[in-house]
């Protein structure tokens, strides 16, 4: 058998995605993402946010990482052999394991996906969190309109006085991009110019808030997702959760991107 054979990682070969469940490297690159688990997830500051992001692995933004991270998804060109899935899975229970007991969550809570991955992911964490209430699709996605991109922006954001006050043209060219993203109803937040998407609130909205208000008042919240990517859709569940008054609130995801370098 090849060394390649035996690294730990996912990559497509032909059409068909592979996932080995080694123990000899840690590192994702360009054309693979590692499923070596640290001894403790990885910890992210999104700034703005005062909570902890937990995530499990990382990997490095490509063409090939997006196939990879869509196949798992279900979505993607290449097919998941479901052997190697179920063992990939009952790593990913121990792994996040760890994470809960960090957390300690009361509620679980995570947005609506097309996917199903999403709904293994939460039940494969539930497991740890013994009588934690899991709260199911809450988040969804805002119906917007160009003609009025004001509530997109969070002009509470520590940062925005600042900004509005130093760079006033800026703040047009923001709005400016903000109308021409806005189509269909939805924001296409990944064309977003990424240092201010900080400053971006409301393209998702909570469902059933008063019910949600009632659970989490007081109590220890998880937010879930699979991904963590540029870290925006995360910030915002978190903050619109922060007003109900969770007495503690983290998040937790399966990937979160890194640069190349970093996992070396």
């Amino acid at each position: 058998m090849k060394l390649i054979d035996l690294l730990e990682d996912m990559t497509i070969v032909g059409d068909e995605l592979r996932i080995t469940v080694q123990h000899y490297r840690a590192a994702s690159t360009a054309d693979s993402i590692s499923t070596s688990f640290p001894k403790q997830p990885y910890t992210t500051k999104i700034p703005g946010c005062k909570a902890e992001i937990y995530s499990l692995l990382n990997y490095v933004s490509s063409e090939t990482s997006t196939k990879i991270l869509k196949s798992l998804k279900g979505n993607g060109p290449a097919k998941v052999v479901p052997k190697q899935f179920e063992i990939f899975m009952r790593q990913v229970k121990e792994a996040a394991a760890k994470a809960v007991a960090r957390s300690k969550p009361d509620i679980i809570i995570y947005p609506k996906s097309k996917s199903e991955f999403l709904k293994k992911f939460v039940s494969e964490i539930s497991v740890s969190a013994q009588g934690a209430e899991v709260l199911d699709d809450r988040f969804i996605k805002s119906i917007l309109s160009a003609e009025d991109v004001e509530p997109l922006i969070n002009t509470n954001h520590p940062d925005w006085a600042k900004f509005a006050e130093n760079h006033p043209k800026e703040v047009e060219k923001l709005k400016k991009q903000l109308k021409s993203l806005v189509s269909d109803g939805e924001l296409e937040l990944k064309k977003f110019y990424k240092p201010y998407l900080k400053f971006i609130k409301n393209f998702i909205e909570l469902r059933d808030a008063y019910e949600v208000l009632d659970k989490v008042l007081g109590k220890s919240v998880l937010v879930v997702d699979d991904i963590l990517s540029s870290g925006s859709t995360m910030a915002e569940m978190i903050r619109q959760l922060e007003e109900f008054e969770p007495s503690k609130i983290a998040g937790l995801t399966l990937f979160k991107h890194t640069s190349a370098s970093k996992t070396a």
